[in-house]
């Protein structure tokens, strides 16, 4: 653990962390290796619930993972790919659904089969798959019309649910615009949890979700933690005070970057910090009949006005890294592609830019928790006679209203503001989906050199030389064309109650079955929380281990 600037005068950081006012992080020492029954943590989510929630109750052949490769397996033990058109995966045996009913072959084979009748647009997984077969009880193989390199990213979205599941609820929905989630609450995945209250399905959600522990999931002793109860609605402000000055409301919330002092000095949270391939996507609507961001030049000057140094430092507190182009820095591929890559604003004249943008007059949709940022932005913007008029949504299920519907029927804001988390686990197919225009997620009108890339980009083999290749090829036409406006990528910040164990991952999943929490967590505890347990703990910053 590293002690990082928390922009406070000299002064202040050295009460801050005078012996008698700071501690060390003991949770891991003292976590319990057991689940106990009366064990629960209460999180918040309020970036794409859905699919953070799925990745706890479902089940997939492989799943997410910050490795190098991106995923890891789950319900598959390994996989070769016999042909280029033909890959042959073997299943965990001896696993049962949630409903106690046997994992196999079969199951594979049905899941993929109500899937083809509901297919996704997200990806080019349907334009290329032409069937699944069984090949013995633990074994089967998937068969395609074209080479398609995506394939093991598709399927950690690919949830597995059990017969009575499919039967009542089919796989997913047609055309569906977002990753698939469970319907209805019940024992029907694979996943160390069962979804026992509510839903998350991309454009619907409740705000309160509850999960129990799956006594048949295959990774003994996990879960560690009996209970969790998620909150995907709150605002921001409640859900400072709910884990910052109670005990119990809150125990892992995402916090603004410029709340971190105030998580250090918290009687009963800590503050985490770890790096990300998440992404901050501000689209430009291209698609609004006589919008002003049809406009290349004006596209182009907004970014020219962007200081992401003073963002990063200011606004981000540093927690982020600067980023030339909307899609993060920390994946190997786009690192490597955007080598000496410049910020437009590193190389703007400002002059031309206050030519171009005085007096102009756009119309921002963001989340609420968006808008620290959002201010620091409209401080910049204004310097060149930009005013901003704020749509201002709390919940997730709201920004995907106004986005996946407009390209059906442009609505009328210019910006629009989406937490973009790594749900391609590692690949930066994440943003470049947005460039697509055959998906309603593209708020582009018509580019057919970018789609010849991306038609390539599903080829070519994951962090080749041939694919860093087109990752640059992709980058450089999104920022010629300057499609979104580029802001800082940001990094993981979090407060964590100071009894719980908790190790966040860089792309979209929370391992929370991995969790733990002590003997003195509100759940579990006898009695008073003790003083000396509130004492502020040393804050983990692991972006600089």
């Amino acid at each position: 653990m590293k002690i990082f600037n928390l922009f406070l005068p000299f002064f202040c950081i050295s009460m801050l962390f005078a012996d008698s006012l700071y501690r060390n992080d003991d949770a891991h020492q003292l976590a319990m290796n057991k689940r106990v029954p009366s064990s629960h943590i209460v999180v918040f989510m309020p970036t794409m619930p859905y699919l953070y929630v799925s990745k706890l109750i479902n089940g997939t052949l492989v799943r997410s993972s910050d490795n190098a490769q991106g995923w890891e397996y789950m319900m598959a033990t390994h996989y070769k790919k016999i042909s280029p058109l033909v890959y042959e995966f073997h299943l965990r045996e001896g696993v049962k659904f949630q409903d106690n009913t046997p994992f196999d072959a079969d199951s594979v084979v049905e899941n993929f089969k109500y899937m083809m009748q509901t297919p996704f647009n997200y990806s080019d997984l349907f334009g290329r798959l032409k069937g699944v077969k069984k090949v013995s009880q633990y074994v089967v193989r998937f068969y395609f019309n074209k080479p398609y390199e995506l394939f093991l990213f598709d399927l950690t979205l690919i949830n597995l649910y059990s017969h009575r599941y499919l039967k009542h609820f089919g796989w997913g929905f047609k055309n569906a615009s977002t990753a698939n989630s469970m319907k209805s609450p019940g024992p029907y995945g694979l996943g160390p949890y069962i979804l026992e209250q509510g839903y998350a399905t991309g454009r619907a959600q409740t705000p309160k979700i509850e999960l129990i522990a799956n006594p048949n999931y295959y990774e003994k002793p996990q879960p560690y933690i009996e209970r969790i109860t998620i909150y995907t609605e709150l605002k921001t402000q409640q859900a400072l005070d709910d884990i910052l000055k109670y005990e119990g409301r809150l125990d892992i919330s995402p916090i603004p970057f410029d709340k971190k002092v105030e998580t250090v000095l918290s009687l009963y949270a800590k503050l985490m910090t770890h790096p990300s391939t998440h992404n901050i996507s501000i689209y430009f609507n291209m698609l609004k009949p006589n919008g002003v961001l049809k406009n290349k030049a004006i596209r182009i000057a907004l970014n020219e006005a962007i200081n992401q140094e003073n963002l990063l430092k200011f606004v981000y507190k540093e927690e982020g890294i600067l980023a030339p182009s909307a899609v993060s820095p920390n994946y190997k591929s786009v690192k490597i592609a955007t080598q000496g890559m410049q910020t437009y604003h590193q190389k703007a004249d400002k002059k031309e830019i206050k030519k171009l943008l005085n007096g102009l007059v756009l119309r921002v949709c963001t989340m609420e928790r968006f808008m620290f940022l959002w201010k620091g932005i409209e401080y910049q913007l204004q310097q060149y006679g930009v005013t901003l008029k704020y749509q201002i949504i709390t919940s997730e299920k709201g920004i995907y209203e106004q986005l996946l519907t407009n390209r059906q029927k442009p609505k009328e804001w210019d910006i629009l503001t989406w937490g973009n988390d790594d749900w391609s686990s590692n690949n930066p197919w994440t943003v470049f989906f947005n460039y697509r225009t055959s998906d309603v997620w593209s708020t582009i009108d018509k580019d057919d050199v970018m789609q010849g890339y991306i038609q390539k980009y599903f080829e070519l083999k994951y962090n080749s030389p041939e694919f860093i290749a087109m990752v640059k090829k992709i980058i450089k036409r999104a920022y010629d064309e300057a499609y979104m406006l580029f802001v800082p990528s940001p990094n993981i910040v979090l407060a964590v109650n100071k009894e719980v164990d908790y190790t966040p991952s860089s792309v979209l999943m929370m391992p929370l079955w991995k969790a733990k929490i002590t003997p003195y967590h509100w759940s579990v505890r006898s009695g008073h929380y003790p003083d000396y347990r509130k004492i502020s703990v040393i804050p983990r910053d692991d972006t600089k281990q």
